[in-house]
């Protein structure tokens, strides 16, 4: 996975590449590519497949998690309750913000 990355990243979108520099961190030069496929263009079902890997995956053993899961469980529970937690460091930059208005 960590090489379909670095290939699609970096060498597609033409950013610093493996090799090539010393670390991205240092070359400031990370490289991002976006790919948009329309899945009823390739393949029927694509939904239905999907959903027969993800039960797959997650029936071979237990706790098993597939990416997202959880936030999108948290995201549930927050938005069934109402509430939304907030840091309050961001929160007092929140009121700072609403009292004084944005800096000049």
């Amino acid at each position: 996975m960590s090489l379909c990355v670095e290939l699609l990243a970096g060498a597609l979108s033409g950013g610093a590449v493996l090799g090539q520099v010393e670390s991205k961190k240092v070359a400031k030069s990370w490289g991002h590519t976006f790919v948009a496929i329309r899945p009823s263009d390739l393949v029927d079902d694509f939904d239905g497949k999907a959903a027969s890997i993800i039960k797959t995956v997650k029936a071979s053993g237990p706790h098993i998690r597939v990416p997202g899961e959880r936030s999108g469980k948290t995201a549930d529970e927050r938005l069934a309750a109402g509430v939304m937690p907030v840091p309050s460091a961001v929160w007092e930059v929140i009121l700072k913000t609403a009292e004084s208005g944005l800096p000049k």
